[in-house]
């Protein structure tokens, strides 16, 4: 079962001797992976015997890099699991008469318009209006009122969103977009709270959920504030976004993956699709998943694109458990790893620390993260309460380096 993986993550989910997550040997892995964000870190050839190192962001040699592999060593599987590399994957299967995800169900959930109309044309009503944007023939005559988003059709991490309150505010972020090289949409604002739905599909059977809600919305991240996601306990909301999960992937077409689609819950109790990705969500995602109901959504995801039947040894949450993580972005000056937070706080289950990996004070994405805290309560309530203990915490760690330091 040879299989090329393309990766931009931490290695850390495969580094093992046979590899955590992978169903094959290690003589039958072929890896391309960066040295950027931990993609090298750990790296074993004993895990990886065949492996590139590449930079990423170079297209060209990323394309001719993973056709040499997939040439030189018969591979029969091609397995992504970063937005970026899921349409690249789909054209390298249809390129080599590989199994998989196909290029027309990969564009489903990459291109936002086409998403959207793929939607509209099976009859899907609970959607945001929207158009493709011309930037050379841009009007003002959209077809509804107040605030207007304007993003990439092909974004990651809400990096390419703006929110623009008047006609003159769009034209400029359609043209700082575009002059970045994005195809863009707009589309009205949806006021409320989001929510997503991560999800394991096989043979258009969704097999099982979670939903959780984001802490603040995706869109809004900046520096030193506070973000993650909570997951939804049994009720009537989790129950709707449950009902418009299965039928937005069965309108969307996907046959088998892990995927991660958004709604908003607006005031007055609507739902409102977002987008969908057809891979597992970041920012820790996966571990608050596992922690509460034992299903690993990257182990799934890359069974499933190795052919494999996924495990999902699924458990009902426990009455009342509320997990969640707490992610916080790098402040202005850099940050230092948080002291003794597992030990001294409640409900504290796990504490990561990621070094900046771009200059002091930018955040490049919505999972962008510094310090990531995995939390556990008995109720909403207490989660929140938990929640703004660690980012006090960490703000206090903060002010006293930062107090060292001048």
């Amino acid at each position: 079962m040879r299989s090329l993986v393309i990766n931009r993550h931490s290695l850390t989910w495969t580094v093992g001797e046979r590899g955590r997550h992978l169903p094959n040997a290690p003589a039958e892995r072929y890896l391309i992976t960066r040295t950027f964000a931990g993609g090298s870190t750990g790296l074993r050839p004993a895990s990886f015997p065949h492996t590139a190192v590449i930079d990423m962001s170079d297209a060209d040699r990323l394309v001719a890099t993973a056709r040499w592999m997939i040439g030189t060593g018969r591979v029969e599987h091609v397995v992504a699991i970063h937005e970026k590399d899921m349409l690249l994957a789909a054209q390298l299967r249809e390129e080599h008469g590989l199994g998989g995800a196909t290029v027309s169900e990969t564009l489903n959930f990459r291109d936002k318009c086409r998403m959207k109309g793929a939607l509209e044309a099976a009859g899907y009503t609970r959607l945001p209006r929207y158009r493709a944007v011309d930037p050379d023939a841009l009007t003002a005559d959209w077809p509804w009122s107040g605030p207007t988003v304007v993003k990439s059709r092909w974004g990651v991490g809400a990096s390419e969103v703006r929110i623009a309150d008047s006609a003159a505010a769009v034209r400029l972020a359609v043209a700082e977009l575009s002059a970045r090289g994005h195809e863009l949409e707009i589309e009205e604002y949806v006021p409320g709270r989001m929510y997503h739905c991560d999800s394991v599909v096989v043979d258009g059977e969704v097999l099982f959920t979670a939903v959780c809600e984001y802490i603040a919305n995706p869109g809004a991240f900046a520096t030193g504030g506070v973000a993650g996601s909570v997951i939804v306990p049994d009720g009537p909301l989790r129950t709707a976004l449950l009902g418009e999960n299965t039928t937005v992937l069965r309108m969307l077409g996907l046959t088998s993956g892990v995927t991660h689609v958004e709604f908003f819950h607006t005031p007055d109790g609507e739902l409102v699709f977002c987008e969908a990705a057809a891979r597992p969500g970041g920012g820790g995602i996966d571990v608050i998943v596992e922690e509460l109901y034992g299903v690993d959504l990257i182990r799934a995801a890359i069974e499933i694109q190795h052919g494999v039947r996924p495990t999902l040894t699924a458990r009902a949450a426990a009455p009342g458990a509320v997990t969640g993580i707490v992610g916080m972005y790098h402040c202005e000056h850099g940050d230092t790893p948080a002291a003794d937070i597992v030990r001294d706080l409640p409900g504290v289950l796990h504490y990561a620390f990621a070094a900046q990996e771009v200059a002091t004070g930018v955040v490049r994405h919505c999972t962008d993260y510094a310090h990531k805290t995995y939390l556990t309560a008995e109720s909403r309530e207490q989660f929140d309460e938990r929640a703004r203990e660690v980012v006090a915490a960490v703000r206090a760690t903060q002010d006293l380096a930062d107090r060292e330091a001048g």
